[in-house]
């Protein structure tokens, strides 16, 4: 199981750096970081509807990081059974052989 939530942890991290990487690609009105990059080298790359291609890795990888977050949350999250208060202990439950109140000291201190 530890496994599988070791590797459930990598495939987030890399769906969210893939996922911030394709959303500054993605070309708005007013050129942004698309256009750093060459302008129409995307254009170039991927074809005339670049920004279709974009729009669409876009929803792909949301939906993969939300299956994966939720997943996630399943598989990480502690049952009800081991809840703390669950198992917390009231004061029925304490031995009757402590003192109600501390003792005095046998002794007192020294003076200095």
């Amino acid at each position: 199981m530890n496994i599988l939530i070791g590797f459930l942890y990598v495939v987030e991290v890399v769906v969210c750096l893939m996922l911030g990487l394709i959303v500054m690609l993605q070309k708005p009105k007013e050129g942004g970081l698309g256009g750093a990059f060459g302008g129409g080298s995307m254009e170039a790359a991927l074809g005339a509807d670049a920004g279709n291609v974009l729009i669409k890795m876009t929803a792909i990888l949301g939906a993969i990081f939300l299956v994966n977050t939720l997943t996630l949350a399943k598989l990480t999250s502690t049952p009800a059974s081991q809840s703390v208060t669950v198992n917390a202990t009231s004061a029925e439950q304490v031995p009757a052989s402590l003192p109600a109140s501390p003792e005095a000291p046998a002794e007192p201190a020294p003076a200095n």
